[in-house]
């Protein structure tokens, strides 16, 4: 083979390894609020990468990934939340927190949600219970959708809850819609309303969810306002 020709060969075979195996900017992982399917970490084998964190929290992070392993646990979620802190600069002692609490969280919401619940539902619930959300509302959101995603629903209730309506009205609210044609996007419109809402005060963003809520179940507002400019739901921050 001729020396030009292994070059592009080789220059083939690397850009179709970096479009296939894309590793995300800590400066993303470092944005305030991301999407709930932003991916800060990704490894085809799902090992920890230990040169982000000083030895005594690699090694303690190690220990917890482990201990959720043995627990049938998905660590992925767990490493995510991790290398956010690593990218945010957060002490170890505060990352090993959030991990910790997060494992727990993954733990209750398997066992609210289902074992036949995806990553992305058990994370995304794992996130609703640490936001003061009980556990019935995750089941009762999970009901709503037997026969598809509730990560939506679950980012949602959790955002809604974050902007100060009581929780028990959020739950009834996003059960009601999620039981209702093109669910997702009502739901992504539910969002963005109490999020514009809310800037005014707690009892807007309430007022502002009520109106929302009657308006989806007697037709008269369209499923298919927008959420968010990519049709996807935001996944509130970590606190």
């Amino acid at each position: 083979m001729r020396p030009r020709a292994r070059t592009t060969l080789w220059l083939a075979l690397l850009l179709s390894t970096m479009i296939a195996s894309p590793v995300a900017s800590p400066l993303a992982a470092a944005s305030p609020v991301a999407s709930v399917d932003t991916v800060f970490f990704r490894d085809p084998q799902g090992q920890l990468d230990a040169t982000r964190f000083d030895t005594l929290t690699a090694n303690a992070l190690r220990l917890l990934l482990d201990e959720a392993t043995a627990n049938g646990l998905p660590t992925a979620p767990l490493i995510n939340r991790a290398l956010e802190g690593a990218a945010r600069r957060v002490g170890g002692q505060r990352i090993l927190s959030v991990v910790r609490a997060h494992a727990a969280a993954l733990a209750e919401a398997k066992s609210a949600l289902g074992e036949g619940s995806t990553v992305a539902e058990l994370d995304a619930g794992a996130t609703a219970l640490r936001s003061g959300i009980d556990a019935r509302s995750l089941t009762v959101v999970r009901g709503t959708r037997q026969n598809g995603t509730a990560v939506t629903a679950l980012v949602v209730l959790t955002d809604v809850v974050k902007r100060g309506v009581p929780a028990s009205t959020a739950r009834e609210a996003v059960a009601t819609i999620a039981r209702s044609p093109r669910s997702d996007d009502a739901l992504l419109g539910l969002q963005a309303t109490v999020a514009k809402n809310s800037q005014r005060g707690p009892g807007m963003a309430l007022e502002a969810l009520n109106r929302y809520v009657r308006g989806t179940v007697a037709g008269t507002v369209s499923p298919s306002t927008p959420g968010t400019s990519d049709r996807k739901p935001v996944r509130p921050p970590d606190s």
